[in-house]
């Protein structure tokens, strides 16, 4: 079952919805001690302090239906670019979770009113840790792809527009073509 196509870019888009919501829940919480905010509580989401994993949760939702569309060269670098934005979305997270303070800075910065970063003290929540799974997860069903041994023809040629003669001049200038051209022998 976890051989199929299907399921498994099924698995890589739930990865990439998975960290997309999380990107809205606290990631960092934490206090700091600032001559502006006082003892203050300070929090921050994941798309505060790691402002791409929703666009790289949607990169890798963008590759998943093109790996299911796309012809066989354009699946390759379909499948290659979503393994990539997963890679980068754990990088991000990991980022959080290696060092929440230096994280959470910047939004407590931004609370006071200033630019750069202030001393916080902080901790990661198991958002962060979820969102890292999502990508994972997306990560390994993009590997599963890559592996599957039959290519999936992606869409047949039903899809493709019939090849019809232009009926007005209008369809002809679209087509590439100039309806104004006689041709050497001239209209008759």
């Amino acid at each position: 079952m976890l051989r199929r196509r299907g399921v498994l870019i099924l698995l890589v888009v739930l990865g990439a919805l998975v960290v997309i919501v999380t990107a809205s829940r606290t990631w960092v919480s934490g206090s700091v001690d600032d001559v502006v905010l006082g003892q203050t509580s300070v929090s921050a989401t994941g798309s505060e302090v790691a402002g791409g994993v929703v666009a790289l949760a949607l990169v890798v939702v963008a590759g998943a239906v093109a790996s299911a569309t796309a012809g066989p060269r354009a699946r390759v670098v379909a499948l290659v670019l979503t393994l990539l934005a997963s890679l980068g979305g754990v990088a991000l997270v990991a980022r959080v979770l290696l060092d929440p303070d230096a994280a959470l800075g910047p939004v407590a910065a931004a609370a006071a009113g200033r630019t750069g970063s202030i001393e916080t003290n902080a901790a990661a929540t198991a958002w962060p840790w979820t969102a890292t799974a999502g990508f994972v997860l997306a990560g390994l069903a993009v590997g599963g792809l890559a592996r599957a041994r039959r290519a999936a023809p992606g869409l047949s040629s039903r899809y493709e527009a019939p090849g019809r003669a232009p009926a007005s001049d209008w369809d002809q200038l679209t087509a590439g073509e100039d309806p104004t051209d006689v041709g050497p022998g001239g209209r008759e």
